[in-house]
């Protein structure tokens, strides 16, 4: 099978140009000098500036001032704002170059990370040197050093709705969560700011989506969610990372809700997005600070607002009373009836079934298991 993440809106691009020189500004100004035949002396008597700091300035050893700009334009005719861009070019150029060799000895940063995911979703080209590698990667976090992206990325600020089993990999997360992150920024132009009441109205909608086949469902709810100013993103889920769903506010007015396809029935993958709209509903803003060493796990069970998200859900899609229906159910015949009844899919009654009762074989043919990551995107998971 040919790998379509090639085309994929899921890939992470930087199309940039960079200019690999730069000029001085000093080399400008010394073309001008020798046109109108004036001395380095000369033009630094006529601006008010030793000698010495005229001869440094043009050699580029020192910043051109926004002052001294301005007082060669008088003097040369040369417009100070093209002198400081110059400037700022030039300064810039050199703090590049001279950080090539602290960069290239970041690469056992670049290590931490999943490499097949890094090449798959092309956020590092590991055929460039290994300073463009760790530049790359900077970049793509958005983060100048490596120590702002530990405070930014390892100090947990997501909720994470993790499989209580194992242990999760720090990095691969945090990939996973700026790749989330990069998805929600393509929506953010076309979403409406956050509202609360507009997003309680959208969530009692959500469980009759589940009818329809998973990819629709989604990229309705996608719509439904962004009119509320919820960005909803499918992200495939990392090796190492065993998320299901995330919740954090990107930016003030737009909370991100994002989904991978870990447990692959189609019921858990809808129980997981309303799981995530009740923590922006219930808990706005919020951070939850999660440990990342490989020798323990995040104790969600005993998560007050991880319960109350999970009763929201619960709530969202039967009433009590329909609840109580529900754990008498006792055919095929009896779950597709309360389905249609309810207007949620078979899957549902039957993982909800069996979240209640602990039965989970007597109707569990009935919940839909599919690839996610095929059905919504249209392609394999990355790993």
């Amino acid at each position: 099978m040919t790998d379509s993440r090639a085309d994929s809106t899921l890939n992470y691009v930087a199309h940039r140009f960079e200019a690999d020189w730069a000029v001085a500004p000093g080399s400008l100004i010394q073309t001008e000098l020798d046109a109108l035949e004036y001395s380095q002396a000369d033009v630094a008597a006529r601006t008010n500036i030793s000698t010495k700091h005229f001869n440094q300035l043009i050699n580029g050893h020192v910043p051109l001032s926004p002052d001294i700009a301005v007082a060669l334009e008088r003097v040369l005719d040369i417009p100070a704002e093209m002198l400081l861009q110059m400037d700022a070019s030039w300064q810039a150029d050199k703090v590049r170059r001279t950080s090539v060799s602290v960069l290239a000895g970041m690469q056992h940063w670049v290590a931490k990370f999943p490499q097949r995911a890094l090449q798959e979703y092309r956020v590092v080209d590991f055929s460039a040197t290994a300073s463009a590698q760790v530049e790359a990667l900077l970049r793509f976090f958005r983060v100048a050093d490596e120590k702002s992206f530990d405070r930014i990325f390892l100090a947990p600020q997501v909720n994470y709705r993790r499989s209580q089993k194992f242990t999760v990999d720090p990095y691969a997360t945090a990939l996973w969560r700026r790749l989330a992150e990069v998805q929600a920024d393509m929506l953010v132009n076309d979403a409406a700011d956050y509202d609360a009441s507009a997003l309680r109205a959208a969530a009692q909608h959500l469980p009759a989506l589940s009818r329809l086949p998973v990819g629709e469902g989604f990229r309705t709810a996608q719509s439904m969610l962004s009119r509320a100013g919820v960005l909803l993103v499918f992200v495939p889920e990392i090796d190492e990372t065993r998320i299901s769903g995330a919740t954090w506010w990107h930016t003030p007015s737009h909370p991100i809700i994002a989904l991978t396809g870990r447990y692959r029935f189609v019921d858990a993958f809808w129980f997981t997005l309303i799981h995530e709209v009740a923590h922006v509903l219930l808990h706005p803003k919020r951070a939850t600070f999660l440990h990342f060493e490989r020798s323990k796990h995040v104790e969600d069970n005993a998560d007050q607002q991880e319960t109350a998200a999970d009763a929201f859900a619960s709530e969202t899609f039967f009433t009590d009373r329909q609840r109580c229906e529900l754990v008498l159910l006792s055919t095929k015949a009896d779950v597709e009836a309360f389905a249609r009844k309810t207007n949620v899919s078979n899957g549902i009654v039957a993982g909800q079934f069996g979240h209640y009762t602990g039965n989970w074989s007597r109707f569990g043919k009935l919940r839909e298991s599919v690839d996610l990551a095929a059905a919504i995107l249209g392609q394999p998971p990355a790993t």
